[in-house]
């Protein structure tokens, strides 16, 4: 009998304050996928200017586990929990994990980060410019169009300035079975994850 080989999954992991780049680290040196993101901010002091990268999520680390290295991560020092929602830790799109990577990469389009409740708006792709491919959400905001991520796990948004002429209007589509399936058992967390 063949056993079949596990599916790896990305999940937000909750950290200890500055300590992500540590965890980060760990979580390497164990061959694990992960993502930290990082955004350039212009700190300015009385004598200097020096950019800096801080972490656009604080207190968050991504991963990538299968349940064979599931629990393996709670036990990284500062971790502290899996981001989860009635004791099961949420598992987050492949396609959003490379959205945000995309609108990180961009050093021209000035993105924002909100725990604002910004009202759902029509689905949609860029099709030009530098967050091409990036799907998600067209809302007006301050009277400007923006391209909007929702991340409803940890309760933020990512947003970034938008032309009509950039995007596609995307059809509406259901959650696929695949994405309800990407949970553990409650019972198997229970004592590791407390809801945000």
């Amino acid at each position: 009998m063949k056993l079949e080989e596990p599916s790896y999954f990305w999940y937000a992991i909750y950290t200890k304050p500055n300590r992500e780049r540590k965890i980060l680290e760990n979580l390497k040196e164990q061959n694990l996928t992960c993502y930290l993101p990082l955004q350039k901010s212009l700190r300015i002091w009385s004598d200097r200017k020096k950019w800096i990268e801080a972490p656009l999520f604080k207190s968050y680390v991504f991963v990538k586990v299968s349940y064979k290295e599931f629990f393996n991560v709670l036990s990284i020092p500062g971790v502290i929990r899996y981001v989860s929602f009635g004791g099961k830790a949420q598992a987050i799109p492949e396609k959003q994990i490379e959205d945000i990577k995309i609108f990180v990469e961009q050093d021209k389009t000035k993105i924002a980060i909100t725990k604002e409740n910004i009202a759902p708006g029509t689905k949609a792709e860029v099709l030009y410019g530098a967050l091409k491919g990036v799907r998600g959400e067209v809302v007006k905001f301050n009277g400007k169009f923006r391209i909007l991520i929702r991340i409803p796990m940890m309760g933020y948004c990512l947003h970034a300035n938008i032309s009509k002429d950039e995007i596609k209007i995307l059809k509406p589509e259901k959650q696929s079975d695949e994405l309800k399936k990407r949970t553990l058992p409650k019972k198997s967390i229970a004592k590791t994850s407390v809801r945000l």
